[in-house]
């Protein structure tokens, strides 16, 4: 059976059934972890009406709670981040915090040789003193938003929150993770260190190798 045959629907509970969670069951490899669920969101990450509808409900928060000056874009999530940049600097929100703002988008780049993020030059005046927040499409074990907001804090910024459209955890760092989706709605979702990974134990065949990209099966 195809990955995509397999794929499951689980929705907020708010029962939002116009914006479904796609979850595909299996043995899974990432860059950090095992896990026994793909998250696949690229529909939500680049079809314009589902975007958007991410994009609305991540805004929330920070409409009237939290400053934002610059959105990082991780995994992808550039289209939700101009959409959600949209939607905190609208102008027709008078009284938002972030209202007419000039909201910044930005994504760092990879160090090919020591995996840091960074950024050139003449992007660091989009960081310094300026009020942050991480964009992710999905947190497993919260590494890569380690070092958001560590890359956040080197460069002179202030990390004010993480909003992810799925995530495993609550925090990292201190700093709270926002997600339309945890592992309330999943609670058999597992993500295992690749040395303690109980389907490679049973000899379990990895089904496809994930990233923030995608999948790839062999």
């Amino acid at each position: 059976m195809s990955l995509e045959n397999k794929v499951q629907l689980f929705y907020t509970k708010t029962k939002n059934t116009n914006l479904a969670l796609k979850a595909i069951p299996g043995h899974f490899v990432t860059n950090h972890s095992h896990i026994n669920y793909y998250m696949d969101l690229t529909s939500m990450k680049t079809i314009y009406r589902e975007a958007k509808k991410v994009a609305d409900v991540l805004s929330q928060r920070y409409k009237n709670q939290i400053p934002v000056d610059t959105i990082l874009c991780m995994d992808g999530t550039e289209v939700i981040g101009t959409l959600l940049a949209e939607k905190l600097a609208d102008s027709h929100l008078a009284r938002g915090l972030n209202a007419k703002k000039e909201v910044a988008i930005v994504t760092p780049e990879q160090h090919a040789n020591t995996s840091q993020l960074i950024f050139r030059d003449n992007y660091k005046n989009l960081i310094k003193n300026r009020d942050c927040i991480v964009l992710m499409a999905s947190i497993t074990t919260g590494y890569t938003v380690h070092k958001a907001i560590e890359t956040i804090q080197f460069y002179g910024g202030v990390p004010r929150g993480v909003s992810a459209i799925f995530s495993n955890i609550s925090q990292q760092d201190g700093v709270k993770i926002d997600a339309i989706y945890d592992v309330g709605v999943l609670p058999e979702y597992r993500s295992y260190d690749y040395t303690n990974c109980p389907y490679c134990k049973k000899g379990v065949k990895i089904d496809a190798l994930v990233n923030s990209m995608g999948y790839s099966t062999y």
